[in-house]
């Protein structure tokens, strides 16, 4: 005859069993220091929003040439703003 349903002891041990596998993955998380990254993510997003930019960030002036039908050379004068530390690297281009 065959077993229809699990025993207060199997159910206590696969609870056992799953409790752990789960304090597991929560003591080695690999996002440790994701709140840090949120956190300055929010800090370049405000730099770039007030366009208050810190010694972080580097400006530079560009000019980007655009040949238009073939004949005609246009010269835009474009910022760049770039960020980069050792997980975050962001470059921004804005026409003046």
């Amino acid at each position: 005859m065959g077993k229809n349903s699990f025993t207060l002891f199997e159910t206590l041990l696969s609870t056992l069993l799953l409790s752990i596998i789960v304090i597991g993955f929560l003591q080695y998380s690999y996002y440790d220091n994701f709140e840090e990254e949120y956190i300055l993510l929010n800090k370049i997003e405000n730099s770039f929003t007030t366009k208050n930019f810190s010694s972080d960030f580097i400006i530079s002036i560009k000019q980007i040439k655009v040949i238009k039908n073939d004949l005609e050379e246009i010269n835009i004068p474009v910022k760049t703003i770039t960020f980069k530390n050792e997980k975050i690297s962001l470059i921004k281009y804005e026409m003046q």
